[in-house]
């Protein structure tokens, strides 16, 4: 299994949560890259705009203000791929949680959690506050995708630890003060509101002491695992990364793969292969570059005319129908969505 098949399983079965809470996932992903054999079966490599996109248009849908917390509550536990076997076979919590914070981009790009030790008490009682912390990009998460997580996170602990780890708080952003009562409910959970976005907090017990049960060779094997996916992982985006910034770099939608591989190095072929072994293409990542520049230049109030000849486009008929290709809608349905600027609905 490769880095990419563990994230498809995650997105796949996400999915399948959104059709069983009953939101039309053929209108979420309508649009979006890797969709092409159905709206359950995602293939390739879905970017962090793409993914985000995907939450955005659930939750305007759902309308549910705790539509993150039952897709959290909801998801299988085999859907976090090389994770499971190497959380349930953790040595003990310290390094389970450690773990989490390591591995999770194998799963989603979206954020990481931090963890902060707030205090230790005699016996080696330890109090930590989880707080998640968003990826930067041109699009912000929707609250209820990072809810969803979240929730899911509370209940892994939940399931995996609970002699040793109590969940004690979730804390949410002041914007879903509203949800609070209902969010307790749902999740059996005090919750509390902040300016600093989510997190939980954690009292365990004897945080390093082992764990009874925990297969040791199971934990090593699927540790040197998630370790290789990580590193190949981090190796393909490096490149990634070096591809996205010739092409932002050198005429945006007017540059093209050939005089890319050669700025690299690369026959041209052997760039595409590359890419394909990355679950993506060259015309894929101009994509990904033309809409982060997009939401970017909307955010800061650009002109549509000033965003065309930015972008490279000679004619304002191509940039609009390469805008409607990009987002499947017009720039005028665009500049109503909650895509632009900062979060003002969270509640949604």
């Amino acid at each position: 299994m490769s880095h990419l098949s563990i994230a498809n399983v995650w997105i796949n079965s996400l999915l399948r949560t959104f059709h069983k809470l009953g939101v039309n996932v053929d209108a979420i992903v309508a649009g979006l890259p890797g969709f092409e054999e159905g709206p359950l079966h995602h293939r390739g490599r879905l970017d962090l705009i793409s993914a985000r996109q995907l939450w955005h248009n659930a939750a305007n849908m759902s309308q549910d203000s705790l539509l993150g917390a039952r897709i959290g509550q909801l998801q299988d536990y085999r859907s976090i791929g090389v994770l499971a076997p190497l959380l349930w076979h953790s040595p003990s919590v310290g390094l389970a949680l450690k773990h989490v914070a390591t591995f999770q981009t194998l799963i989603s790009e979206n954020g990481v959690f931090k963890y902060e030790v707030d205090s230790v008490e005699s016996g080696k009682s330890a109090r930590l506050y989880c707080r998640y912390e968003e990826t930067p990009a041109a699009l912000p998460a929707n609250a209820q995708q990072i809810l969803s997580v979240t929730a899911g996170t509370i209940q892994y602990i939940r399931d995996l630890f609970d002699q040793q780890a109590t969940v004690r708080q979730m804390v949410v952003p002041d914007g879903l003060a509203s949800t609070r009562r209902a969010l307790s409910e749902l999740l059996q959970l005090p919750v509390a509101t902040s300016t600093e976005g989510f997190g939980f907090g954690l009292e365990i017990t004897d945080i390093d002491r082992p764990i009874a049960g925990c297969d040791d060779n199971l934990y090593q094997l699927s540790l040197d695992y998630a370790t290789r996916l990580l590193s190949a992982k981090q190796k393909g985006s490096e490149q990634l990364f070096r591809i996205r910034g010739y092409i932002a770099n050198h005429g945006l939608a007017q540059t093209g793969l050939a005089p890319c591989a050669a700025a690299l190095g690369l026959h041209p072929r052997n760039l595409q292969r590359q890419l394909a072994e990355q679950g993506t293409s060259f015309r894929q990542l101009k994509e990904e570059v033309l809409k982060d520049v997009i939401l970017r230049e909307l955010n800061q109030q650009t002109p549509l005319e000033k965003i065309s000849d930015k972008l490279g486009y000679s004619e304002s008929s191509a940039f609009y129908r390469a805008f409607r290709s990009l987002f499947g809608l017009s720039p005028s349905q665009l500049s109503k969505h909650d895509y632009l600027g900062p979060r003002s609905n969270l509640e949604r």
